[in-house]
């Protein structure tokens, strides 16, 4: 299995240019942001995840080759989105996953499905019973064949 020859592991502080650099690759294979908004996000993004991992919001996790080629070529990150009290919830942090990315080299090779599945195993071991997302297109059959349902929600842009 092609999977044998790569591992993940949880992202730290030392980890966040990583992390924006694979979020920075996600946004240009989708066709989002020109050159100088990418750029400025990049900046935003930095600050943010610093701050999310330092109030323990932010979990990532990123896969690396166990060859001699070694280096980072996946990762994906689940934030505890803050959500309001409502019956059946007392309110609090509930999973997002998000900045999803797999080097063009390295895909179909079951890194998503790794870095998806060690996502729920932390959600879970932290008392969650949820985690949501937001699939692009190219990424949708993989959570359906994970078995992730499709929900309705609205947005209007103002």
């Amino acid at each position: 299995m092609a999977r044998a020859r790569y591992t993940i592991r949880t992202a730290t502080r030392r980890d966040i240019p990583e992390l924006v650099r694979q979020r920075r690759l996600m946004f240009e294979a989708m066709g989002e942001g020109q050159i100088e908004d990418r750029a400025r996000a990049d900046r935003d993004y930095a600050r943010w995840v610093r701050t999310q991992m330092a109030q323990h919001r932010l979990v990532a996790f990123l896969v690396a080759r166990t060859t001699s080629a070694g280096g980072i070529v996946a990762g994906g990150t689940v934030w505890l989105q803050e959500r309001q009290p409502r019956p059946g919830f007392a309110g609090g942090g509930v999973p997002y996953l998000m900045s999803m990315y797999t080097d063009p080299r390295c895909r179909r090779q079951g890194l998503a499905s790794l870095i998806v599945d060690a996502a729920v195993a932390w959600c879970r071991s932290q008392g969650h019973t949820r985690l949501s997302l937001h699939a692009a297109p190219a990424g949708r059959s993989l959570y359906r064949a994970l078995g992730w349902k499709r929900t309705q929600e609205y947005s209007r842009v103002l």
